[in-house]
């Protein structure tokens, strides 16, 4: 074979090589491409498919709250009110040494009467949704300070605004869940809370004075997980920190809008 044809025959073979070497590239690059579009979607879709489970466990325990809560009005405190009627009436033909203990026991089944309603008030989500947010949590700080279990304080900077009906909701149980577990776990003599209302977020600010923990130990048991996720849903930023004999504190950011 002669030189020129034999340089033509490289010349093609190369030609070749390079076209093959492109399209191998390219299928590749291709293939790549779509892989990480499927594995993208695929992420994406499994994302909201746990949003909309932890949408629907939420709902499902609001509606167990509400149940809850009708049941505590209506019924238990149905009954307290039959309770305290007799009491009225019994203490009217009573002999007069037993007339105090009559009365006594009368105010303490309106007090638990009362403090019952108030549960009940903060258990239901309609309530929330009317009261709004900050009534919300300043009627559970009241309740607090009306148990004396505890020494509670509502401070509030800036404008209040309203948020959606979800976020309020949310919002007031991942405050109530911490204000819980304060007077269960804490042993705090007191409960500060701040509502900082800035143009662009609302930030909560919740802070004991208790015995504190660990939390990488107990996050579990103080329902810290179910919190995050909570805070999740509603594109919140949650922060909580906790040190032994030095209190646990709550930093919950939520967008304006």
């Amino acid at each position: 074979m002669e030189q020129p044809e034999m340089q033509l025959l490289v010349f093609v073979i190369t030609i070749i090589i390079l076209l093959l070497a492109v399209s191998l590239v390219l299928f590749f690059s291709v293939f790549q491409q779509k892989k990480t579009k499927y594995l993208i979607e695929q992420r994406e879709a499994q994302k909201r498919f746990e949003e909309e489970i932890n949408k629907s466990k939420y709902e499902i325990q609001e509606q167990a709250l509400q149940n809850i809560s009708w049941e505590i009005h209506d019924n238990v405190g149905q009954l307290l009110s039959v309770a305290k009627m007799q009491l009225n009436m019994m203490k009217m033909s009573v002999p007069e040494p037993v007339k105090d203990t009559v009365v006594e026991t009368g105010d303490i089944v309106g007090k638990s009467l009362e403090e019952l309603r108030g549960l009940a008030k903060s258990l239901n989500p309609e309530t929330i949704k009317t009261k709004g947010l900050l009534d919300s949590i300043r009627m559970e700080v009241d309740r607090f300070n009306r148990l004396k279990v505890i020494n509670a304080s509502l401070e509030i900077d800036g404008d209040p605004y309203n948020l959606s009906n979800e976020k309020e909701i949310i919002l007031f149980r991942i405050a109530q869940e911490f204000c819980n577990n304060t007077l269960k776990y804490a042993q705090s003599e007191e409960l500060n809370i701040r509502m900082n209302y800035s143009p662009e977020k609302l930030t909560i600010h919740a802070e004991d004075k208790g015995i504190g923990f660990d939390v990488n130990a107990d996050a579990q048991g103080i329902g810290l997980i179910n919190m995050k996720s909570r805070a999740k849903l509603i594109g919140a930023d949650l922060d909580f920190s906790s040190n032994l004999d030095q209190g646990t504190r709550l930093i919950l950011q939520c967008p304006k809008d």
